[in-house]
């Protein structure tokens, strides 16, 4: 196991090599300049990298209406072809889910599997994945962000 200092020192080394990689990429989506904390325009849809228990990328629908929540998560359903073939992976629909902090969220999300976040050896793969993965989710976002935007309203 790893203290907290430990875990701050290796998030920070890790971010800021993805920072470094992904300076070379910019946005279609109009994510803002940092893909680390991609802007949606949508208030409460987030763009999630997930690290630990498990490497991924989220898609966390957080309207706290859940009939709002609910519509834009359909919306997400029907665009899936769209998205999965910019993911390329098996994407998991979760309609309720349930963060470390006790808020329900509607899940859209990928993983790579076999993947320790905290093992450096594995950073240039996860890397590689996240890189990969995020482009094609920001250009699924560039062709299809008007339609849940004007939903969203």
């Amino acid at each position: 196991m790893f203290s907290r200092e430990e875990k701050k020192i290796l998030n920070t080394t890790f971010f800021n090599q993805f920072v470094r990689r992904m300076s070379r990429h910019h946005s279609l989506g109009g994510g803002g300049g940092r893909w680390e904390s991609y802007k949606t325009g949508v208030k409460g849809l987030y763009f999630r990298m997930l690290t630990a228990p498990i490497v991924g990328i989220a898609i966390d629908i957080q309207q706290k209406d859940p009939e709002i929540r609910a519509l834009l998560f359909d919306q997400f359903i029907e665009l899936r072809r769209l998205l999965e073939a910019e993911w390329g992976d098996a994407v998991v629909y979760e309609s309720s889910h349930f963060l470390d902090s006790g808020i329900e969220v509607s899940r859209i999300a990928i993983t790579l599997e076999n993947a320790y976040f905290y093992d450096k050896e594995q950073w240039p793969t996860i890397l590689s994945w996240f890189e990969t993965k995020l482009i094609g989710l920001d250009a699924f976002w560039d062709t299809t962000g008007d339609i849940v935007k004007a939903l969203a309203r």
